[in-house]
């Protein structure tokens, strides 16, 4: 659905802000502008919520290019999550780690080694990233956004090679009453469902005459059991079954 049919559904068959005015200033209760600021806020909501927005496509968005040394890169500020990232040319994806497992201290066994060294690495070739990060130094455009961290630092030979992620992420582009032919990033699917969330900024106001309290809270009631509904299906669509991990983690390869 476009834009202006998602406003004149919400106007009209949601809020029955209707006019028979032919002339004069208007008597609807809500501006063309206010409304599309909801339904943009809706959207932004619906999509931070369900996290139902998924991008491996969208190059400024999923691909970071790797320069000598640097280890942290803040991602575009619409990234929610990273789901997944790999080297380009790998068949693997890197495992995701933590910042404990890389500079947590541990105590060392004085009889061996000191196990604090084991995640010292050279420069060299990326191996796992964390997302749990925040930069020291942030000005405002970077302020909240997902700070990616590869270990180890990359050295020359990687400079300019590019890490691959898929990403759950907000809507990019703003919808605004001056591209009413625009169409909403969430699946169409959602796009009614979407209205709720605007349904209910459009009635939570105190106003004789344009607020309704009650109607609003069920708006935002129905509009939370919708992204509910979404990320259970997101869930459902990420579920692998579970598998023996011989070899692995604990197990062993014999009998």
């Amino acid at each position: 659905m476009t834009l202006e049919e998602l406003l004149s559904e919400l106007r009209e068959n949601i809020l029955g802000d209707r006019s028979d005015r032919i002339d004069g200033d208007s008597d609807r209760l809500w501006s063309d502008a206010t409304l599309v600021r909801y339904i943009e806020e809706a959207q932004r909501r619906f999509a931070r919520r369900s996290l139902i927005l998924r991008d491996s496509r969208t190059e400024d968005v999923v691909q970071v290019t790797l320069e000598t040394g640097v280890t942290e890169y803040v991602l575009h500020s619409s990234v929610l999550m990273v789901v997944s990232a790999k080297l380009e040319g790998e068949s693997y994806d890197l495992p995701r780690t933590g910042h404990s497992s890389l500079d947590e201290y541990r105590s060392p066994d004085l009889q061996f080694f000191d196990a604090s060294q084991l995640t010292i690495l050279a420069p060299g070739k990326p191996l796992a990233y964390t997302t749990d990060e925040t930069l020291a130094e942030s000005d405002d455009t970077s302020f909240g956004s997902v700070v990616l961290r590869v270990y180890p630092a990359p050295s020359a030979t990687y400079n300019g090679d590019k890490i691959l992620l898929r990403v759950a992420r907000l809507p990019i582009e703003r919808l605004t009453a001056e591209n009413l032919e625009a169409v909403p990033e969430l699946p169409e699917i959602h796009h009614l469902e979407m209205l709720d969330w605007a349904a209910y900024l459009a009635l939570r106001i105190v106003d004789v005459d344009a607020g309704f309290p009650t109607r609003a809270r069920e708006f935002a009631d129905s509009f939370e059991a919708h992204v509910a509904a979404a990320k259970a299906t997101v869930k459902r669509k990420l579920l692998a079954p579970v598998r023996w991990g011989f070899g692995q983690g604990g197990y062993s390869w014999e009998r």
